[in-house]
């Protein structure tokens, strides 16, 4: 399978706001039934209003490669907004800075833990001491443990680095699968949320590896918690998870199967994804297609070694040395 379909839908409803602030996202109903977070390309910055406008782009194409991966994500929608909606709701458009057109939607999840998750985010930015027990706690009941190696090659495959902190962007959500972990917000992955100079100038970079992967590991240690280590790892979120990633054995470790998956990707695998995202939310089509085309094929052969350097560096508490064992990378790769 190529990439997955993704619906279209109208927004019916604006039914409420999320959190706080201007540019907090928006709870609306879908004409299909089902609601949806939706989130505008226009957000505030320090009192300023900044235009992230390749962030649905980012969120989309994160979207078809978790689920390729088996990366727990929410299912997504494109959302259309009536100019009608925002005719009669003004503060959307001029509040909240949304328009009419082709909006990214998530599905909200049922069993939502997020305001406990909130919580313990605020805890954490408090240096409460007792914080890590509890979070630790929280994480001992998820079901789908497995998923975390999957999530952490994932971010480092498409240079997500907001989990690798202490902002999380995680979800825990008790469904008909049990007490599951979802991955969220990949609007700033491949580098940032604006196409300009700078970040394209970064993913042309991955050409070079001598310089690029020194640069993918250095961002690496500096949105650790604790940064004056050499790889000192994730925050206490990830932290807090990581116990589920087992590279006790060098030889047979979590990461063989979502690396060799990884280094499966190919043109026609980025193709089909890149298909999925409609025309609106591109700057310069071709010219960002080329570009991530490129990165993700570069990117692909260098998610080992970036494991690699992260156990070597004592990144994961249960390794015990060795050199890290992979299986043999697919032929079919191009």
């Amino acid at each position: 399978m190529s990439s997955v379909p993704v619906p279209r839908i109208e927004v019916n409803a604006f039914l409420k706001q999320l959190g706080q602030g201007i540019s907090a996202p928006v709870l609306i109903l879908g004409s299909d039934s089902n609601k949806y977070i939706l989130k505008s390309q226009q957000v505030e910055v320090d009192g300023n209003w900044n235009e992230f406008n390749c962030m649905f782009l980012n969120e989309m194409l994160v979207y078809q490669i978790a689920r390729y991966l088996d990366v727990p994500i929410p299912d997504v929608a494109i959302a259309h907004v009536d100019k009608e909606h925002l005719k009669h709701g003004p503060s959307l458009r001029f509040v909240h800075r949304f328009h009419e057109g082709l909006q990214f939607a998530s599905k909200e999840l049922e069993g939502n833990e997020a305001n406990l998750i909130d919580g313990y985010q605020k805890l954490i930015r408090m240096g409460k001491p007792y914080i890590k027990r509890s979070w630790n706690a929280f994480f001992t009941k998820i079901t789908n443990g497995d998923s975390v190696s999957r999530i952490i090659a994932m971010d480092l495959l498409i240079a997500n680095f907001d989990r690798f902190g202490n902002n999380g962007n995680l979800l825990v959500a008790s469904n008909a699968k049990g007490r599951c972990i979802y991955v969220i917000d990949h609007g700033h992955a491949f580098w940032g949320p604006v196409w300009d100079i700078e970040k394209r100038t970064i993913l042309r970079s991955v050409n070079d590896s001598k310089v690029y992967i020194p640069k993918h590991l250095n961002t690496l240690l500096t949105v650790s918690q604790e940064g004056d280590q050499i790889f000192s790892g994730p925050g206490e979120i990830f932290k807090s998870i990581e116990d589920y990633v087992d590279i006790s054995n060098p030889q047979l470790h979590s990461f063989l199967e979502v690396v060799e998956r990884i280094e499966g990707i190919n043109e026609h695998l980025i193709d089909g994804w890149f298909d999925c995202i409609p025309n609106e939310w591109f700057l310069s089509k071709k010219e960002q297609i080329a570009e991530h085309k490129n990165f993700l094929l570069k990117q692909r052969d260098y998610v080992r070694i970036y494991i690699e350097q992260l156990a070597y560096n004592k990144a994961f508490t249960n390794y015990r040395g060795g050199v890290l064992g992979w299986n043999e990378r697919s032929a079919g790769t191009v």
